[in-house]
């Protein structure tokens, strides 16, 4: 325990004020005894304690009003948290009633100077605990609010589903976008307000279940009042601290321009046939790839042919072999395509980012 805590003790009985002070100071504490309620009130603001004891019987007033004068006076402002301890006679009153006021423990007389020092350190050891879960709990609130905050102001539309598709809440943005109230997207599919519904919704997750996020996806939402509105949609998958995926998170962004519709079939169209240009790719190369690799690691396992430079040779057309086939099951894997510039003036496909 650290020999630096402060102490008021106030009780008008002489012989426990003795005891008090010989708990206290002898383990290293320093303690202020106090005969009254009056006094006891001036030495903690003036002291400014780690803990306060109160007689709950005093000359000029209870220990509850001691508690109550010093948690309504403004210069307890500061130290409104200081943990009190009362002191009671059996059967004198209800230790519930206590509690329900703001004490933090009861303590009854008689007791021995040892008891009431283990039992003030469990009540300082105790309300330390206390004050960093209210801190802790503190931080998050404040961190929830300031994130919410964020996102209710975001200029952009952001949605949160389940593992289901079932929207779990929607920022402000995306009401104005949509044109629908909270209660009215909330609970509802996603799809329900895709121009594609449930087919789009398919493919997004089936995106996402490969790659746990998708960019720049170019879509149409529905309105309340049936307009088609072009949006810019990225998502990712939202996960629990056991890494569990319990829902997505997505946020879009309005796309002007009256010719998107027709912008966005195109994209969609030549996306499809990307997919299903390299799907056919990876069977034609497969065919013939299969029976080039299984005779050249046929060929080098036979012990007949020893001369080194044809099998280095074979080794050769085993190593790009495996390397034609690795590429081309990433072109089977492919589900958003994507091009990076190689040449100046041209562009190719991104395998690893198109995956």
């Amino acid at each position: 325990m650290n020999n630096k805590c402060k102490i008021v003790y106030i009780d008008d009985n002489k012989r426990y004020r003795e005891r008090a002070r010989n708990a206290f100071i002898e383990s290293g504490y320093h303690c202020t005894l106090c005969s009254n309620g009056n006094d006891g009130l001036k030495k903690i603001y003036q002291e400014k304690p780690d803990v306060v004891i109160t007689s709950v019987k005093l000359p000029d007033f209870t220990g509850e009003e001691v508690y109550t004068r010093f948690i309504t006076d403004m210069r307890s402002k500061k130290i409104k948290n200081i943990p009190f301890i009362v002191l009671t006679e059996n059967g004198e009153i209800s230790r519930s009633k206590l509690y329900n006021i703001g004490f933090s423990a009861c303590l009854a007389k008689p007791f021995r100077a040892k008891e009431l020092l283990e039992f003030v350190e469990d009540v300082i050891v105790s309300h330390q605990i206390k004050m960093e879960e209210i801190y802790c709990w503190e931080t998050i609130r404040e961190a929830k609010d300031f994130l919410e905050s964020v996102v209710e102001s975001s200029i952009d539309s952001i949605i949160t589903t389940d593992n289901r598709g079932i929207i779990t809440y929607c920022n402000r943005a995306s009401e104005e976008m949509l044109g629908f109230g909270f209660d009215e997207v909330v609970g509802k599919r996603a799809s329900t307000f895709l121009l594609k519904g449930n087919s789009e919704l398919l493919r997004i997750s089936s995106i996402l279940n490969k790659r746990s996020r998708l960019q720049n996806y170019k879509t149409i939402a529905l309105a309340q009042d049936g307009r088609h509105i072009s949006i810019n949609l990225s998502i990712s998958t939202m996960h629990n601290g056991n890494g569990k995926i319990i829902g997505a998170l997505g946020i879009s962004k309005e796309i002007g321009g009256e010719n998107y519709s027709e912008y966005d079939n195109h994209e969609s169209d030549r996306m499809i046939s990307v997919v299903e240009t390299a799907v056919a790719v990876n069977h034609a190369i497969n065919n013939p790839l299969v029976p080039i690799l299984g005779n050249a690691q046929f060929l080098l396992q036979d012990e007949r042919f020893k001369d080194e430079d044809v099998r280095h040779r074979l080794r050769i057309i085993v190593k790009n072999a495996l390397r034609i086939r690795d590429i081309t099951q990433k072109l089977a894997s492919i589900t958003h395509p994507v091009t990076k510039e190689y040449l100046k003036g041209t562009r190719m496909l991104d395998i690893e980012a198109s995956m």
